[in-house]
């Protein structure tokens, strides 16, 4: 089968779409989804971000379809810590073994919906649901409300002070199981929403600078602007390894800048923190690269070493390797 999808990114407006369907504010969708959803909903070879998960495909096998889906080695009873750099040959075992099963046995896109909630989210096969993820993100998000809406969330996201955690613990609860409180995450969301709403850093209670919305049909992103533009530029370089401690909250803000000035130090573009044409295809190629060498970790960037463990110099050699790329002419469908 081929797994590979439009690879087409939310749009500005799609939030807020998505929030009206439901009847919640887009503030809140917007601190829900920096909380709970992944950063990008594709790879960079365009496959909606998915993870296999043997042990959902053990229970939804039985008989000779499991015997067979363990002896692959993609079935077992209970949960391990045991995933590739890449799910998808695993995915590709499931659905020749047992179609369907294969696919309730994975999260996708970026709600990493498991498969088996198919039902809820909107859709009559686990099948369905991967193939409409596969139009691209906008489908994913309004797979997710649609869940949320399903599962009666949606009316614990309306009518109460959201800067307030306690006013997300039924949400994120039952979004996430018992590890929620461990995780802070209803902490995580109400921080995100006073930031969304107020304009307010939550931790310190400093006005943030006022965002522009991104023109449409921008061609240069820069500090001060916000939008579903700038969250898929906080996205890709979160997937090359940046950090983002205020989240991917679609602000450019100083974070965002820094990284951007990194990123341009690192490959020999212009450092002005502002992401162009030049910047973009060099951010695409590198995504690529990383892609060919599913073992070559993200590179440890200058002054976010700290949670890192030791090891190669993976920033020179991704340097190196990034610049030679597009020196050499590398092409990408991106």
């Amino acid at each position: 089968m081929n797994f590979v999808g439009t690879g087409r990114r939310l749009a500005q407006g799609d939030v807020g779409y998505a929030a009206l369907s439901i009847g919640v504010s887009t503030a809140v969708l917007l601190a829900f989804l920096e909380v709970e959803a992944a950063g990008r909903g594709f790879d960079s070879q365009n496959r909606p971000k998915m993870l296999f998960e043997p042990h959902v495909l053990w229970r939804n096998l039985a008989g000779k379809l499991r015997d067979m889906a363990a002896a692959a080695g993609i079935a077992y009873a209970k949960w391990k810590r045991n995933y590739p750099a890449d799910s998808y040959p695993r995915l590709a075992k499931a659905i020749d073994i047992a179609r369907e099963q294969g696919f309730r046995s994975a999260s996708y896109g970026l709600p990493q919906i498991l498969g088996e909630n198919f039902k809820a989210a909107g859709f009559a096969s686990a099948e369905e649901m991967f193939t409409a993820m596969q139009q691209g993100e906008r489908e994913q998000l309004l797979a997710m409300v649609t869940l949320l809406k399903s599962w009666g969330l949606a009316a614990h996201l309306t009518g109460k002070d959201f800067s307030k955690p306690d006013s997300w613990r039924t949400a994120v609860s039952r979004y996430n199981g018992k590890g929620y409180e461990a995780n802070n995450y209803h902490v995580k969301a109400a921080a995100a929403f006073v930031k969304h709403d107020k304009g307010i850093d939550a931790e310190t209670g400093a006005a943030l600078p006022p965002k522009v919305v991104v023109p449409s049909g921008a061609v240069l992103l820069e500090p001060g602007m916000k939008g579903e533009a700038i969250r898929v530029l906080q996205a890709d370089l979160q997937a090359l390894g940046f950090k983002f401690t205020k989240g991917v909250d679609g602000r450019f803000g100083a974070e965002t800048e820094a990284n951007v000035r990194l990123f341009q130090a690192a490959n020999q573009l212009t450092v002005d923190g502002k992401v162009g044409s030049k910047t973009s295809k060099a951010i695409a190629t590198a995504l690529a690269v990383m892609q060919e060498d599913l073992a070559l970790p993200p590179p440890v960037w200058p002054g976010q070493e700290d949670t890192r463990s030791s090891g190669p110099p993976w920033a020179i050699i991704f340097a190196v390797v990034v610049i030679a790329a597009i020196l050499g002419g590398f092409f990408v469908r991106f």
